[in-house]
């Protein structure tokens, strides 16, 4: 899963903020997959979950503390797939315009 190593990420730089005496807010993290948030959100138990690795339960352990929001992201309006799919110009064009992705 993705979403583990985006929550790691998101966890680290939540503590940098701390370190570093920002004012600390909860962080959104998106993720394409539904089933995905899914298991981060709720416990189940299935024949095919409960061989889950361990930092799938941090994942959840954070999700449910409400140090981080889990948020769905339609694949159409997901700026990283510009970066990992075959997209023609139009949509590239529409994917740097979304909100997400800011100019420095």
């Amino acid at each position: 899963m993705a979403i583990a190593e985006a929550i790691k990420e998101a966890i680290w730089t939540l503590g940098l903020m701390v370190d570093l005496g920002m004012e600390q807010h909860k962080l959104d993290v998106y993720c394409g997959s539904q089933s995905g948030i899914y298991l981060a959100r709720y416990q189940v138990h299935y024949a095919r979950t409960k061989h889950i690795d361990v930092r799938y339960h941090r994942v959840r352990e954070v999700v449910v503390e409400g140090e981080i929001r889990l948020k769905k992201i339609a694949t159409k309006e997901n700026p990283i797939d510009m970066l990992t799919k075959v997209v023609d110009a139009s949509k590239f064009k529409h994917r740097l315009d979304l909100e997400y992705v800011k100019q420095v």
